[in-house]
C-alpha cells in the first residue's frame, strides 16, 4: 500500500509540468471566454446606443441640395396652401392690385 502511494507520487511528480501547463491553458481560456462574454454584454448595447445617437446627430445636421429643397417646397405648398388660390377674397385682392398696376402704368404713359 505504501509502495503504491510512492509510485503514484513519482508519477504525479513526473507529469507535474505537463499538468500545470494544461491547467494554465485552461485557466487562460476560461478568462478569455468570460472576458468576451462580459465585453459582449456591455459592448453590444453600448455600441447600438452610440450608433443611434450619431445617426440622430447626423440627421439633425443634414444638408440638402437646392433641387431637393425645391421639390420639398413644392410638395409642401401643394399639400398645405393649394386652396389659397381658390379663395375668393384673395382673388379679388389680386384683381384689384393688377388693375391698379395697369392704370398706374397707363397714366404714366399718358403723362409723358
Amino acid at each position: 500500500m505504501s509502495q503504491e502511494k510512492v509510485d503514484k507520487y513519482k508519477e504525479e511528480k513526473k507529469n507535474r509540468k505537463k499538468v500545470m501547463k494544461i491547467n494554465k491553458v485552461k485557466k487562460a481560456l476560461v478568462v478569455l471566454v468570460v472576458s468576451l462574454g462580459i465585453g459582449a454584454l456591455i459592448g453590444i448595447p453600448l455600441g447600438k446606443g452610440i450608433y443611434k445617437y450619431q445617426k440622430k446627430q447626423a440627421e439633425k445636421h443634414r444638408t440638402i441640395s437646392s433641387s431637393e429643397y425645391s421639390d420639398w417646397f413644392d410638395a409642401k405648398w401643394n399639400q398645405d396652401y393649394y386652396d389659397i388660390g381658390a379663395n375668393q377674397e384673395l382673388q379679388d385682392l389680386l384683381d384689384q392690385f393688377n388693375s391698379a398696376t395697369a392704370t398706374d402704368s397707363s397714366s404714366a404713359t399718358d403723362a409723358e
